[in-house]
């Protein structure tokens, strides 16, 4: 949390240096295989000993059709914290708000480096869209009335959907409990759009 607060006071102090934002002109849209999104997200950690830590802000989602991810996560107050993009072959790099630069093997390892806890984006980029990711196979899968997955169970985490708009899910929530009972809890609440 400590981390995160100084990001959030970095990225007051240099907000120029850091990437152009994605547009409101960009999001809420699905076309040619191009999903962008823009919401809240909530997240909160319970360890064994009952303490607990949560962290909410803002996030902006590009993802194309080839495969390339932008993801930006915002303090809730609209700062710039961090950018992270992803390339096709699963690189991907953090741009922090003065503008230092980090690249890992997946954009799991940096989201939970900017929050301190994981977020399952490899998941998000289908999950999003409403689908099942390819692996590993779901488990407890429930569809609504209407076929759309309302349920599921995959990679570790319990997906739960209670909304949809025209492009996809606009209320999840995800929860994981890894060893020793630490227990960590998404809420993401998509801005409503409409298909162009």
């Amino acid at each position: 949390m400590k981390r995160l607060a100084s990001m959030a006071l970095a990225s007051i102090l240099t907000a120029c240096a850091t990437p152009p934002p994605i547009t409101p002109a960009d999001t809420g849209i699905v076309q040619s295989g191009v999903l962008s999104r823009t919401g809240r997200f909530a997240v909160q950690v319970d360890e064994v000993a009952g303490k607990n830590h949560a962290v909410q802000g803002g996030f902006a989602w590009y993802d194309t059709a080839d495969h390339d991810l932008t993801l930006d996560l915002n303090s809730p107050l609209g700062a710039a914290l961090a950018r992270v993009e992803v390339r096709p072959d699963g690189t991907a790099t953090l741009t922090e708000a003065n503008g230092t630069q980090t690249t890992a093997g997946s954009p799991e390892e940096l989201v939970a480096y900017v929050l301190g806890s994981p977020l399952p984006v490899s998941g998000l980029r289908y999950w999003l869209r409403g689908r099942l990711a390819p692996q590993p196979q779901a488990q407890s899968l429930q569809r609504d009335d209407q076929g759309r997955l309302a349920a599921f169970d995959q990679g570790g985490w319990q997906v739960r959907i209670t909304a949809f708009d025209a492009i996809g899910p606009v209320r999840m929530s995800l929860q994981r409990v890894e060893p020793g009972n630490r227990t960590i809890s998404v809420r993401l609440v998509m801005t409503p759009g409409t298909t162009p």
